[in-house]
């Protein structure tokens, strides 16, 4: 989604795409939007199977990933090479992509860009995370520019690596707010608060503690709404259940804004507890610019120290709520509830900063201004 904003703006002659993973499916494509530009699917490489003795688990991680990324450098190679790209942005959904980039830019002479989405070290787990550790400071010091999505992952990496970076937040569309509110009622009566997503480890605890909020209220009006691909009985395993949940399908981008404006409250979790902390801590939700486009007062229950409840707290666009206490987050939903003026006074602000910060083409202006850089870049071995 992020990359769609920002590439749609571009002449499809001016970039091709190139994807290590599966090809969307019927329901993938309805829910998103595509890019018209050429898209290159690399082939799966084939791998080392897994073994069970941790001895030899970490040595045929070692070989999978050294003959993962000299094979998929190649294949990117091949066909940077063919289209005469003059720079490679590689994103951080996948382990190897980041290595197999940067080795098929150093060949090819041209300007390699990481666009972090996520910590790359710290995404992955057990033996991986010391691999992606090791490869992190020549992968970072030696680009030609690196992009964050966030002052907080910006700062971080300045101190990891002392490096700078380029800061280029989520963009969003702003919604025309009078047409949203023109459309039928797609939530119901009582007080409705609001989640559209991906719900998973990086979530489940902060939901379960608004769950428990909400029961103590007492109020049987109150409603939790969640917009997601995964299923109630997924969802439920986790603790992500009960009579004031609604659980609905993964709804497409087209609808999602109705939905937002009808909102009484948004929810922006992220998890007290999982295994990814430092993550979490520099994690820019997709979503954040969407919530703040449509002005609803959001809430925010994450880690004190994180950037969503830097951002939301120190520009007073939102109520954050950053104890893992049940009881501080009931007393939230009370305030919000209870008080209409607080509710528009929020949205307002909201909305303030979604056009000052996430706006669709300032944000694809500022990565315009990048790319003509790029285009200037001499490569030095």
């Amino acid at each position: 989604m992020v990359l769609f904003r920002l590439l749609s703006g571009l002449a499809r002659e001016r970039y091709c795409l190139i994807s290590s993973g599966r090809k969307p499916g019927n329901e993938e494509s309805a829910a998103s939007e595509r890019l018209d530009a050429d898209l290159f699917h690399l082939p799966k490489v084939r791998q080392l199977p897994a073994v069970g003795w941790p001895i030899f688990s970490a040595l045929f991680i070692c070989i999978n990933t050294l003959w993962v990324v000299f094979r998929r450098s190649r294949q990117i190679e091949a066909i940077a090479r063919r289209e005469g790209c003059q720079s490679l942005i590689a994103c951080t959904g996948d382990f190897y992509d980041l290595p197999a980039t940067f080795i098929a830019c150093r060949r090819l002479g041209i300007a390699f860009v990481p666009y972090i989405f996520d910590d790359y070290a710290y995404q992955w787990l057990g033996f991986r995370r010391r691999i992606a550790k090791l490869m992190e400071p020549l992968l970072l010091r030696r680009a030609a520019a690196v992009i964050v999505p966030n002052e907080y992952l910006q700062k971080e990496y300045r101190e990891r690596h002392d490096i700078d970076s380029v800061v280029i937040h989520n963009p969003c569309p702003l919604p025309d707010l009078d047409q949203l509110d023109r459309g039928a009622s797609l939530l119901g009566d009582g007080v409705n608060i609001v989640y559209t997503g991906a719900i998973y480890h990086a979530h489940y605890d902060a939901f379960v503690n608004l769950i428990a909020a909400l029961n103590s209220l007492g109020r049987k009006e109150l409603r939790l709404h969640l917009f997601t691909a995964q299923s109630e009985r997924e969802l439920a395993e986790h603790g992500v259940a009960g009579p004031r949940v609604v659980h609905h399908p993964h709804v497409p981008q087209s609808e999602v804004n109705r939905i937002l404006r009808q909102a009484d409250i948004l929810f922006l979790p992220l998890a007290f507890s999982s295994p990814i902390p430092e993550v979490i801590r520099t994690s820019a939700p997709g979503k954040t610019g969407e919530y703040l486009a449509v002005g609803r007062p959001v809430l925010v229950h994450a880690l004190p120290d994180s950037f969503i409840s830097w951002y939301f707290r120190e520009n007073r666009c939102g109520m954050v709520v950053d104890q893992p206490d049940a009881k501080v987050l009931s007393a939230a939903v009370e305030a919000l509830v209870s008080s209409g003026g607080l509710q528009a006074e929020l949205g307002l602000r909201a909305r303030e900063k979604a056009r000052t910060d996430f706006e669709i083409s300032a944000v694809r202006s500022k990565f315009y201004i990048l790319l003509d850089r790029l285009a200037d870049y001499e490569h030095s071995a």
